[in-house]
């Protein structure tokens, strides 16, 4: 019977154990992870296909058409047959193959360049959401020395009152402290797990996603070393969605003027061979050419113009766009550079609370002090952990703006 109860808690534990695993992941193994699993990179890489597709479905060529007619021409009793056999290709005379092939390499260049950019941003996401889960990491430590404490200082306290030296508010002022902090605990708890879960779901899939992530890079606050006017030209000049719309503004013009060459018809050659049961016999040569009496194409020629005229505008917002956003992430990085230099010169250690624990067990320290000193700790500590956090995010922004210009020193 014991020899059954072991293995039943054998199979329900094991399991559970296995699926809850956790490891250790670097910033530069997150990276990889999700170059090899994610699936938001699969959706990005399918768009990018689709408008390949697209591209190659633009430049293909008409397939020619074989047709066979066979007459029966009967004059009395006299058995006549003519058996044709026909080669139909249309023919573009003003070299509308060669403009679409131009434009459709065009577009999939375009294509290939947006999905890139795509997965930058991807990447942005990725190392984002690993540093909130760094510094959530960090901030439910700081909860939990603070609770430790909080909880030292309560026992402390209750033997205190078992002594009559300690009144029960005093007491019950420690039991609120501790219960706040242990709320605000679980609440860091939580959104480290939701934090988890959504970083989980862009470096792993299917039964994966239940493996626990433990940050095992420590973030850092260095300087970057290049000036804001440098980036900006670098990222007009390198920027791969950039670039991609160029492409498109390239792919546009040329497909305006396959539009205007479509205004005069195509010519549709046919060649073919003509049997006769009388034995004659010979080549069939004939051609067609519709009438652009009533459609000249005009449609598609105002809407091409409309489409190239309206990507060259949008081309000149992007890079004004581009120079904005390179803008506004370099300041954001030195806005957070100066707060976290300033944070350094007040920053309070895990040696001062246990210093004021130490001072209040002795007398030195009020209850009034220890709780001011416990929240100026956690609040400290926070502040100094989400401004680490900010600062690289913002790195990582300002990396994709720039176009990749940011050193990999700088965990970008």
């Amino acid at each position: 019977m014991t020899r059954y109860i072991r293995w039943t808690v054998l199979l329900v534990v094991f399991p559970a154990a296995v699926h809850a695993q956790s490891i250790p992941v670097s910033l530069d193994e997150a990276v990889n992870l999700f170059k090899q699993n994610s699936l938001q990179q699969e959706l990005a890489r399918y768009d990018q296909l689709r408008k390949q597709g697209e591209a190659i479905r633009y430049k293909a060529y008409p397939n020619p058409q074989i047709s066979v007619n066979r007459e029966q021409l009967n004059a009395g009793t006299i058995d006549y047959q003519e058996t044709t056999y026909m080669i139909s290709q249309p023919v573009e005379l003003l070299g509308q193959p060669f403009l679409r092939s131009r434009s459709a390499s065009k577009s999939q260049k375009a294509a290939e360049l947006q999905f890139e950019y795509d997965r930058r941003q991807l990447i942005r996401q990725v190392k984002s959401l690993y540093a909130d889960y760094w510094q959530l990491s960090h901030k439910l430590e700081t909860y939990e020395q603070a609770l430790e404490v909080i909880r030292t200082a309560r026992s402390a306290a209750k033997a205190r009152q078992a002594e009559g030296t300690f009144s029960s508010l005093q007491v019950q002022r420690f039991n609120v402290e501790y219960s706040r902090y242990r709320k605000q605990r679980d609440q860091v708890q939580l959104n480290l797990k939701q934090t988890g879960d959504r970083l989980a779901t862009y470096l792993f899939s299917g039964q994966e996603l239940d493996t626990e992530i433990q940050p095992s890079d420590s973030l850092t606050v260095e300087p970057i070393n290049v000036q804001k006017q440098p980036l900006v030209q670098y990222a007009l000049a390198n920027r791969p969605d950039l670039a991609a719309l160029k492409h498109m503004v390239d792919a546009s013009e040329l497909q305006y003027k396959v539009d205007k060459q479509d205004r005069l018809p195509d010519l549709n050659v046919n060649v073919g061979y003509k049997n006769q049961s009388d034995g004659a016999e010979g080549f069939v040569i004939g051609g067609s050419i519709k009438l652009p009496i009533f459609n000249q194409n005009r449609g598609n020629v105002t809407l091409t113009k409309a489409q190239t005229r309206s990507r060259q505008t949008e081309l000149i917002l992007k890079q004004q766009g581009v120079r904005n956003q390179v803008s506004t992430a370099y300041d954001r990085v030195e806005l957070l550079f100066k707060q976290w230099k300033s944070m350094q010169k007040e920053a309070m250690e895990q040696s001062m609370l246990e210093a004021a624990r130490a001072a209040y067990q002795q007398g030195r320290y009020s209850l009034v002090e220890l709780l001011d000193a416990t929240r100026a700790y956690i609040d400290g500590q926070t502040m100094i952990y989400e401004t680490i956090a900010d600062y690289n995010q913002a790195l990582f922004e300002l990396n994709v703006q720039s176009a990749g210009r940011i050193s990999n020193t700088q965990n970008n």
